[in-house]
C-alpha cells in the first residue's frame, strides 16, 4: 500500500508538466496520511521513508541524483517530520475508526441481546395478560353468577315472607279476633293489643319483603318501583325525595332490577352518609340508553379519596352495570353535595 500510494504520486510527477510538477509534494505527504490511515503504523512509516527517499532524489535540485548538500538538510528534515505528522493522522484516523468500530460491533452484541431479553419479557408479559384476561374474565363470569345467585335468593325470601309468614300472621290475627270476640272485656284489651301488633308485624314482612324482591318491578314496570321504593326511603329516612321521570317504554327486566338496585343503594347512601335535608332521583331516556340520576345536596366527598377505596356498595352498583355494559359517573364535592348518573344501553320495546 505504501509503494503503490508513492508510486502513483511520483508517476503523477513524471507526466506533469513542468510547471506543474511540484504539485506533486502535498499529494506525496497525503499518500503517507492514506497508507497510515488505512494501513496502520508499518505501511506508514514505510511511506515516511519512501517518501524522504522520493523527495531527496526527485525534488531537491539537481533533480534525479542522490547527492545532498548541508543546505537541504532542513528541507529534509521538515519533510520527514511532515510525513510522520501525516502518518499520525492516518494511524490515528484509522485507531479512530477500529475504536468506533469495536464500540458499534459492541452495541450491536448489546443490542441483540437487550432485544432477545426484551422479546422473552414482551412474551411472559403476554402469557400473564392473557392469564390476566382469563382471570378477570373468569371473576367478572363469578361476580355475575353471585349476583343473580343472591337476587333469586331475595326473590325466594320475599316469596316466602310475603306467601307464607305473611299468610301464617293473617291467619294469627283471625283467630285473635275470634278469642276477642268470646273473651272477656279485661281479656279483650290486651288481645286488641295484640292484634295491633300482629297489624304492625305483618306490614313490617311486606315492606322487609318489597325491599328483598319488588313485585311491582316485576308486574308493573320500573317507574311504579322507583315511585313506591322513592315514597319508602322518604318516610322511612324522614328526607323529602322528589322522583321524576319522563317518557318511557318497556325496558327488558334485567335492566329493570339494576336500576332499581343502584336507586335503592345510591338512595341507602343518601341516608346513611350525606347528612342532606333532600335528595333527587330522576329516570330519562337518553339516545339508545336510559339514565338514572340519585342527587343531593349533603356533605360530599373527597373523589380522590373515593377512587382509592370506593365503598362495597359502589363496587356493587358498578359490577351490576357492568353486567348489563352500562357505566356510572359519580361527581362529589365536599359540602355540595354527591350526584350519581348510571348509564345503561337498552333496546326499546314497545
Amino acid at each position: 500500500m505504501a509503494a503503490s500510494s508513492i508510486a502513483i504520486v511520483l508517476l503523477y510527477r513524471e507526466t506533469a508538466s513542468a510547471e506543474r510538477a511540484l504539485d506533486a509534494m502535498p499529494l506525496l505527504l497525503a499518500s503517507v496520511g492514506l497508507a497510515g490511515w488505512f494501513g496502520g503504523v508499518g505501511p506508514g512509516l514505510v511511506a515516511v521513508l519512501m517518501a524522504s527517499l522520493a523527495y531527496d532524489y526527485y525534488f531537491i535540485p539537481p533533480p534525479d541524483m542522490w547527492n545532498l548538500s548541508a543546505k537541504d538538510v532542513p528541507s529534509l528534515i521538515v519533510v520527514v517530520l511532515s510525513g510522520l505528522f501525516f502518518c499520525w493522522v492516518g494511524v490515528a484516523r484509522r485507531r479512530a475508526e477500529d475504536t468506533l468500530k469495536e464500540a458499534r460491533d459492541g452495541l450491536e452484541v448489546a443490542v441483540a441481546q437487550r432485544t432477545a431479553e426484551l422479546t422473552g419479557v414482551n412474551k411472559q408479559l403476554r402469557v400473564e395478560i392473557s392469564e390476566r384476561r382469563q382471570t378477570e374474565q373468569a371473576l367478572a363470569q363469578l361476580a355475575g353468577k353471585l349476583i343473580g345467585a343472591q337476587e333469586d335468593e331475595r326473590s325466594r325470601i320475599g316469596r316466602e315472607l310475603h306467601d307464607h309468614v305473611s299468610q301464617r300472621l293473617g291467619l294469627l290475627a283471625i283467630k285473635i279476633d275470634q278469642l276477642r270476640m268470646t273473651s272477656g272485656a279485661g281479656v279483650r284489651a290486651s288481645l286488641d293489643e295484640l292484634r295491633q301488633e300482629t297489624s304492625e308485624i305483618t306490614e313490617d314482612i311486606h315492606a322487609m319483603s318489597h325491599r328483598l324482591h319488588s313485585s311491582m318491578l316485576d308486574h308493573l314496570g320500573v317507574v311504579p318501583a322507583l315511585q313506591r321504593l322513592v315514597s319508602e326511603c322518604s318516610q322511612r329516612f324522614t328526607i323529602p325525595i322528589a322522583f321524576t321521570h319522563g317518557p318511557m317504554n318497556a325496558i327488558p327486566p334485567e335492566i329493570a332490577l339494576c336500576l332499581f338496585r343502584i336507586a335503592e343503594e345510591g338512595l341507602a347512601n343518601v341516608a346513611k352518609h350525606s347528612r342532606a335535608t333532600s335528595a333527587r332521583v330522576d329516570l330519562a331516556s337518553d339516545g339508545d340508553g336510559i339514565r338514572l340520576t340519585v342527587a343531593d345536596e349533603g356533605v360530599g366527598f373527597d373523589p380522590a379519596l373515593f377512587e382509592a377505596k370506593p365503598g362495597l356498595g359502589f363496587v356493587s352498583m358498578r359490577e351490576r352495570l357492568r353486567l348489563v355494559h352500562g357505566n356510572m359517573q359519580v361527581r362529589s364535592v365536599p359540602s355540595e353535595g354527591t350526584t350519581i348518573e348510571a348509564w345503561v344501553p337498552v333496546h326499546w320495546t314497545t
